[in-house]
């Protein structure tokens, strides 16, 4: 399974802000963490991006998992 190009995206910054938000820092909500040029913002948007791949490769190769559909505006958390 792989998501669409403006899923991947907006799922990119959501995952990032949340990855920055564990280190005790926030951005404003117009913010594009994918802009970034600070390290540890960049670190985020890197993590996000590596996370999404590895769930994508795992659903590809498991024909017994459950296809995730997310959309924007949804919670990842179910």
């Amino acid at each position: 399974m792989e998501l669409g190009y403006f899923q991947k995206d907006a799922l990119i910054e959501k995952l990032a802000r949340k990855f920055y938000a564990i280190q005790g820092y926030v951005v404003p909500e117009s913010y594009r963490m994918q802009s970034a040029t600070h390290p540890a913002e960049r670190a985020c948007v890197a993590m996000a991006f590596t996370a999404i791949e590895e769930i994508e490769f795992e659903l590809a190769n498991d024909d017994d998992t459950e296809i995730i559909k997310w959309q924007q505006g949804q919670s990842l958390t179910g």
